[in-house]
């Protein structure tokens, strides 16, 4: 038996990864009657050349991060304005649309939804756009706060705000003024929603007694700009009155400020063969709407008179609810509208001790 100079194992033990002795035969394979060779020749070892797909991967990954690190950067400095594109305004404000009437309506029931949809589908006069803009601006001013899966945008408030700058835009390309249309005064009082559900009280009050004005100027309070009208018309028109009406009522009950509307004006009712038909809505919603105004006409205007001066010192209305026929939208609103009232009477009540 011979020692190499070199330990290298054989190929036996190599196969059994045992130790080898380096001999010849090695002691393993003469305990394990094995013939012992050596014919294993070892590959030498060379520098690792990857073909670089980790490295390449890795990059990858890094600048797709940044890319959406960009893009996000680049939507908060400037929220708003891949929807307010000249290719996705037009389905944004089909979305409004489509949400004022399914869910807003019942509350602010003042067009024939029909009409709405004419409007976006036909070239548009200026009184109509600034109005379709200020009723878009309401209904995403309407969504702060709410679920995103209605329109899928989540800067209600800074696009609400670029559409109410597209509308006073739009406005100031014509003499709105003078506008003998409800078109123009239905997007000041739009406006001044639209401010009131973005905490901005000053241009919400601003805007509704531009709305209130422009409706006296129109003469939307007189027997005569009814005469010749049909029913169904005449109802939106008094409809439109009717909401300047409590919204004044509201803010001047929650503002202490004067009011300048006295009383609503009588609503029409449909007669038995265009009603239903003309007015392209549930009865509940008519009925729903009379008994919102009713809650608000129960206040005495000396009261408010009294309390846009000094806050209540004696006691407030008794603001009562009928069982009627409504939608669960319009009886949820009155509810909350009247325990609102009473919060705010009895809140001055005891202030004033």
């Amino acid at each position: 038996m011979t020692m190499s100079s070199k330990r290298v194992p054989c190929d036996p033990c190599r196969q059994r990864r045992v130790r080898c002795d380096g001999s010849s035969p090695c002691t393993s394979c003469q305990r394990s009657q094995l013939a012992c060779k050596r014919e294993y020749i070892r590959r030498p070892r060379s520098p690792k050349h990857g073909s670089g797909k980790k490295i390449a991967a890795l990059r990858a990954a890094q600048s797709q991060i940044e890319i959406n690190q960009d893009h996000t950067t680049a939507a908060h400095q400037s929220p708003g304005n891949d929807l307010l594109s000249p290719e996705n305004l037009p389905h944004l404000m089909e979305r409004c649309i489509d949400v004022y009437l399914h869910r807003m309506y019942p509350i602010m029931p003042l067009f024939r939804p029909s009409t709405l949809y004419q409007r976006l589908n036909r070239p548009q006069e200026p009184n109509e756009r600034s109005m379709l803009y200020a009723l878009c601006a309401l209904v995403t001013a309407f969504m702060c706060g709410r679920s995103e899966s209605i329109i899928r945008c989540g800067e209600w408030a800074a696009c609400a705000r670029r559409i109410i700058e597209k509308c006073l835009l739009m406005r100031s390309e014509y003499s709105f003024v003078k506008d003998n249309t409800v078109l123009t005064l239905l997007a000041s009082f739009f406006v001044a929603i639209t401010y009131f559900e973005l905490h901005d009280i000053r241009k919400s009050w601003f805007y509704l007694r531009e709305a209130i004005t422009l409706a006296h100027a129109l003469g939307l309070h007189t027997d005569e700009y009814y005469r010749g009208m049909n029913h169904v018309d005449a109802l939106y028109c008094r409809r439109i009155h009717n909401i300047l009406f409590v919204t004044e009522r509201s803010l001047a009950i929650a503002r202490h400020k004067p009011v300048l509307l006295s009383q609503p004006l009588p609503l029409p009712t449909p007669g038995p063969d265009e009603g239903l038909k003309g007015l392209e809505e549930q009865p509940e919603i008519d009925a729903g709407f009379r008994q919102f105004v009713r809650v608000y006409s129960q206040i005495d205007i000396d009261f408010l008179e009294f309390w846009s001066q000094r806050g209540s010192e004696q006691g407030g209305p008794n603001l009562l609810l009928d069982d009627g026929v409504m939608s669960d939208a319009q009886r949820a609103d009155i509810c909350v509208t009247q325990r609102w009232l009473d919060l705010v009477l009895w809140r001055a009540a005891l202030q004033q001790g």
